[in-house]
Protein backbone atom coordinates (compact mmCIF):
# COMPACT_ATOMS: atom_id res chain seq x y z
CA UNK A 1 0.00 0.00 0.00
CA UNK A 2 1.23 3.44 -0.81
CA UNK A 3 1.90 5.89 1.84
CA UNK A 4 0.98 8.51 3.08
CA UNK A 5 -2.44 7.11 4.01
CA UNK A 6 -5.01 9.75 4.31
CA UNK A 7 -8.36 8.44 6.49
CA UNK A 8 -11.73 10.17 6.85
CA UNK A 9 -14.48 9.17 7.61
CA UNK A 10 -18.51 10.34 8.66
CA UNK A 11 -18.49 13.27 6.11
CA UNK A 12 -22.18 12.92 5.60
CA UNK A 13 -22.25 14.87 2.47
CA UNK A 14 -26.07 15.69 1.41
CA UNK A 15 -28.25 16.67 -1.11
CA UNK A 16 -28.26 20.33 0.00
CA UNK A 17 -27.42 23.61 -1.61
CA UNK A 18 -26.57 25.40 1.64
CA UNK A 19 -23.48 27.84 2.03
CA UNK A 20 -22.34 25.10 4.89
CA UNK A 21 -22.18 22.12 2.21
CA UNK A 22 -20.76 24.06 -0.39
CA UNK A 23 -17.82 24.84 2.33
CA UNK A 24 -17.43 21.29 3.28
CA UNK A 25 -16.79 20.14 -0.34
CA UNK A 26 -14.80 22.84 -0.72
CA UNK A 27 -12.73 21.93 2.03
CA UNK A 28 -12.52 18.34 1.13
CA UNK A 29 -12.09 19.00 -2.55
CA UNK A 30 -8.77 20.74 -1.19
CA UNK A 31 -7.77 17.70 0.62
CA UNK A 32 -7.90 15.44 -2.87
CA UNK A 33 -5.73 17.94 -4.27
CA UNK A 34 -3.18 18.15 -1.57
CA UNK A 35 -3.54 13.80 -1.84
CA UNK A 36 -3.14 14.26 -5.30
CA UNK A 37 0.20 16.54 -5.23
CA UNK A 38 1.11 14.34 -2.21
CA UNK A 39 0.93 11.12 -3.38
CA UNK A 40 -0.46 8.03 -1.56
CA UNK A 41 -3.60 6.35 -0.58
CA UNK A 42 -6.80 7.82 0.57
CA UNK A 43 -9.13 5.76 2.56
CA UNK A 44 -12.88 6.53 3.55
CA UNK A 45 -14.19 4.84 6.25
CA UNK A 46 -18.23 4.86 5.78
CA UNK A 47 -21.08 7.25 5.91
CA UNK A 48 -19.38 9.33 3.18
CA UNK A 49 -22.96 10.50 2.16
CA UNK A 50 -25.89 10.88 5.01
CA UNK A 51 -27.87 8.16 2.45
CA UNK A 52 -26.58 6.99 -0.96
CA UNK A 53 -28.76 4.00 -2.21
CA UNK A 54 -27.25 2.78 -5.60
CA UNK A 55 -30.61 3.42 -7.88
CA UNK A 56 -29.88 1.98 -11.59
CA UNK A 57 -29.42 5.35 -13.61
CA UNK A 58 -29.44 8.06 -11.01
CA UNK A 59 -27.45 9.97 -9.47
CA UNK A 60 -28.38 12.51 -7.12
CA UNK A 61 -26.81 16.03 -9.37
CA UNK A 62 -25.49 16.96 -5.61
CA UNK A 63 -23.31 14.80 -5.57
CA UNK A 64 -21.63 14.56 -9.20
CA UNK A 65 -19.42 17.04 -8.63
CA UNK A 66 -17.87 14.86 -5.69
CA UNK A 67 -17.54 11.48 -8.02
CA UNK A 68 -15.94 13.52 -10.40
CA UNK A 69 -13.22 14.48 -8.19
CA UNK A 70 -12.78 11.22 -6.79
CA UNK A 71 -12.75 9.43 -10.21
CA UNK A 72 -9.62 12.16 -11.30
CA UNK A 73 -7.38 11.44 -8.03
CA UNK A 74 -7.81 7.66 -8.99
CA UNK A 75 -6.85 8.60 -12.45
CA UNK A 76 -4.10 10.38 -11.24
CA UNK A 77 -2.74 7.13 -9.60
CA UNK A 78 -4.21 7.47 -5.68
CA UNK A 79 -5.55 4.32 -5.08
CA UNK A 80 -8.75 4.81 -2.82
CA UNK A 81 -10.49 2.34 -0.48
CA UNK A 82 -13.94 2.50 0.79
CA UNK A 83 -15.55 1.04 3.88
CA UNK A 84 -19.15 1.32 3.58
CA UNK A 85 -21.17 2.80 6.74
CA UNK A 86 -24.72 2.39 8.15
CA UNK A 87 -25.92 5.54 5.90
CA UNK A 88 -23.86 4.31 2.71
CA UNK A 89 -24.17 0.41 2.71
CA UNK A 90 -26.36 0.29 -0.22
CA UNK A 91 -23.51 0.52 -3.01
CA UNK A 92 -24.33 -2.25 -5.49
CA UNK A 93 -20.46 -1.94 -7.43
CA UNK A 94 -21.24 1.90 -8.72
CA UNK A 95 -17.85 3.03 -6.43
CA UNK A 96 -15.48 0.43 -7.55
CA UNK A 97 -16.73 1.21 -11.19
CA UNK A 98 -16.08 4.68 -10.58
CA UNK A 99 -13.38 5.37 -8.19
CA UNK A 100 -12.22 3.19 -5.90
CA UNK A 101 -9.86 0.50 -5.89
CA UNK A 102 -12.12 -1.92 -3.43
CA UNK A 103 -15.06 -1.25 -1.01
CA UNK A 104 -15.60 -3.67 2.34
CA UNK A 105 -19.25 -4.13 3.47
CA UNK A 106 -17.31 -4.80 6.64
CA UNK A 107 -13.80 -4.43 8.29
CA UNK A 108 -10.67 -4.66 6.19
CA UNK A 109 -7.62 -6.02 8.28
CA UNK A 110 -4.69 -4.92 6.55
CA UNK A 111 -0.90 -5.39 7.34
CA UNK A 112 1.76 -2.18 6.62
CA UNK A 113 5.03 -1.43 7.95
CA UNK A 114 5.10 -4.61 10.61
CA UNK A 115 1.52 -3.14 11.91
CA UNK A 116 -1.57 -5.37 12.06
CA UNK A 117 -4.30 -3.10 11.13
CA UNK A 118 -8.47 -3.14 10.94
CA UNK A 119 -10.58 -0.23 9.97
CA UNK A 120 -14.00 -0.65 10.56
CA UNK A 121 -17.24 2.22 10.20
CA UNK A 122 -17.64 0.48 13.58
CA UNK A 123 -21.55 0.27 14.13
CA UNK A 124 -22.87 -2.81 15.58
CA UNK A 125 -19.40 -3.58 17.21
CA UNK A 126 -21.62 -3.84 20.73
CA UNK A 127 -23.05 -6.86 21.30
CA UNK A 128 -25.09 -6.04 23.90
CA UNK A 129 -26.93 -3.42 21.49
CA UNK A 130 -29.51 -5.67 20.35
CA UNK A 131 -32.44 -3.16 18.92
CA UNK A 132 -29.75 -1.31 16.56
CA UNK A 133 -27.85 -5.29 15.54
CA UNK A 134 -31.64 -6.46 14.71
CA UNK A 135 -32.56 -3.27 12.78
CA UNK A 136 -29.67 -2.95 10.73
CA UNK A 137 -29.48 -6.80 9.94
CA UNK A 138 -33.53 -5.94 8.57
CA UNK A 139 -32.25 -3.15 6.14
CA UNK A 140 -29.44 -4.77 4.95
CA UNK A 141 -31.28 -7.94 3.92
CA UNK A 142 -32.33 -9.14 0.60
CA UNK A 143 -36.22 -8.26 0.65
CA UNK A 144 -35.30 -4.60 2.28
CA UNK A 145 -33.31 -3.72 -0.35
CA UNK A 146 -35.69 -5.19 -3.19
CA UNK A 147 -38.28 -3.64 -1.29
CA UNK A 148 -36.65 -0.24 -1.47
CA UNK A 149 -35.62 -0.18 -4.93
CA UNK A 150 -39.28 -0.24 -5.76
CA UNK A 151 -39.79 3.52 -4.42
CA UNK A 152 -38.68 6.28 -6.62
CA UNK A 153 -35.44 7.72 -5.76
CA UNK A 154 -37.26 11.11 -4.43
CA UNK A 155 -39.04 9.28 -2.24
CA UNK A 156 -36.19 6.90 -1.27
CA UNK A 157 -33.94 9.79 -0.35
CA UNK A 158 -36.56 11.17 1.15
CA UNK A 159 -37.36 8.90 3.40
CA UNK A 160 -33.71 8.85 4.59
CA UNK A 161 -33.19 12.77 4.62
CA UNK A 162 -36.59 12.40 7.63
CA UNK A 163 -34.51 9.92 9.34
CA UNK A 164 -31.24 11.54 9.55
CA UNK A 165 -30.11 13.55 12.13
CA UNK A 166 -26.81 15.10 10.43
CA UNK A 167 -28.72 18.12 10.43
CA UNK A 168 -27.98 18.57 13.87
CA UNK A 169 -24.20 17.91 14.35
CA UNK A 170 -23.71 20.18 16.95
CA UNK A 171 -26.24 18.89 19.31
CA UNK A 172 -26.01 15.20 18.28
CA UNK A 173 -22.04 14.45 17.99
CA UNK A 174 -20.22 16.12 20.97
CA UNK A 175 -17.12 14.41 22.59
CA UNK A 176 -18.37 11.57 24.75
CA UNK A 177 -15.72 10.04 26.77
CA UNK A 178 -18.65 6.79 27.83
CA UNK A 179 -18.73 6.23 24.14
CA UNK A 180 -15.35 6.28 24.20
CA UNK A 181 -14.55 4.34 27.00
CA UNK A 182 -17.27 1.90 25.45
CA UNK A 183 -15.15 1.56 22.36
CA UNK A 184 -11.78 1.53 24.35
CA UNK A 185 -13.45 -2.15 25.64
CA UNK A 186 -14.28 -3.16 22.43
CA UNK A 187 -10.76 -2.68 21.16
CA UNK A 188 -9.03 -4.04 24.19
CA UNK A 189 -10.22 -7.36 22.81
CA UNK A 190 -9.35 -6.82 19.37
CA UNK A 191 -5.68 -5.39 20.33
CA UNK A 192 -5.33 -9.22 21.21
CA UNK A 193 -4.62 -9.95 17.51
CA UNK A 194 -4.24 -6.34 15.97
CA UNK A 195 -2.10 -3.51 17.12
CA UNK A 196 -4.62 -0.61 15.71
CA UNK A 197 -8.16 -0.25 14.71
CA UNK A 198 -9.75 2.67 13.18
CA UNK A 199 -13.08 3.13 14.01
CA UNK A 200 -15.73 5.63 12.22
CA UNK A 201 -19.25 6.15 13.47
CA UNK A 202 -19.33 7.53 16.50
CA UNK A 203 -17.97 11.07 15.40
CA UNK A 204 -15.05 11.13 18.50
CA UNK A 205 -11.82 12.19 17.50
CA UNK A 206 -8.09 11.69 19.00
CA UNK A 207 -5.59 8.13 19.39
CA UNK A 208 -5.55 6.27 22.44
CA UNK A 209 -2.85 4.40 23.14
CA UNK A 210 -1.70 1.05 25.56
CA UNK A 211 0.98 -1.32 25.68
CA UNK A 212 1.80 -0.43 22.05
CA UNK A 213 -1.51 -0.70 20.72
CA UNK A 214 -3.39 2.52 19.04
CA UNK A 215 -7.20 2.92 19.66
CA UNK A 216 -7.98 5.54 16.67
CA UNK A 217 -11.18 7.56 16.35
CA UNK A 218 -12.01 8.59 12.67
CA UNK A 219 -14.33 12.04 14.04
CA UNK A 220 -16.38 13.70 11.40
CA UNK A 221 -16.31 16.19 8.28
CA UNK A 222 -19.40 17.85 10.24
CA UNK A 223 -17.85 20.08 12.48
CA UNK A 224 -14.75 18.31 13.18
CA UNK A 225 -12.90 18.10 9.77
CA UNK A 226 -10.86 15.33 11.05
CA UNK A 227 -7.81 13.78 8.51
CA UNK A 228 -6.41 10.99 10.18
CA UNK A 229 -2.42 10.24 8.41
CA UNK A 230 -0.10 8.12 8.52
CA UNK A 231 3.31 8.55 6.83
CA UNK A 232 7.19 7.78 7.79
CA UNK A 233 5.63 5.06 10.50
CA UNK A 234 3.95 7.93 12.61
CA UNK A 235 0.40 8.48 12.99
CA UNK A 236 -1.30 11.72 13.38
CA UNK A 237 -4.81 13.87 13.23
CA UNK A 238 -5.28 17.50 11.85
CA UNK A 239 -8.04 19.30 11.29
CA UNK A 240 -8.65 20.05 7.89
CA UNK A 241 -9.43 24.03 7.56
CA UNK A 242 -7.35 24.83 4.01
Amino acid sequence: MKTPLFIVSDNHFQRLDTKFEKERKARFYSLLDHIKDKGGTLLIGGDFFDFWFEYKGYIPKEFVEIFERLKDLKNSGIDIYYILGNHDYWDFGFFNRNFALKTFKEEWNFDLDNQKIVITHGDGIFKNDYTYRLFRRIIRSKLCVFLFNLLSPKVGYFIASKISKADTPVDYYKDNESVKHKVKQYAEKIWDRKDILLVGHYHQEGIIEKDGKKLIFLGDWLNKFLVTIYDNNQWKQIIWDK
